[in-house]
């Protein structure tokens, strides 16, 4: 004869109990987000752009 299972009892919180109101929302993918940052190939970009201009204020100076 088998022993009857016990049944475990979990306490859940309010926060977990509650429905989720936009399930689409709640995707672990969807939590990739955080602080926006400049892109590296934007900082690229402006080292080039200040490399060129100091070229050409360094050619216009020598007359």
């Amino acid at each position: 004869m088998r022993k009857p299972e016990r049944k475990i009892s979990i306490q859940i919180s309010a926060k977990e109990q509650r429905a989720p109101g936009n399930p689409v929302a709640q995707n672990p993918l969807l939590r990739k987000g955080g602080a926006h940052i400049r892109a590296k190939s934007a900082d690229r970009f402006d080292s080039k752009q200040q490399t060129r201009k100091a070229a050409r204020e360094w050619d216009n100076s020598r007359g």
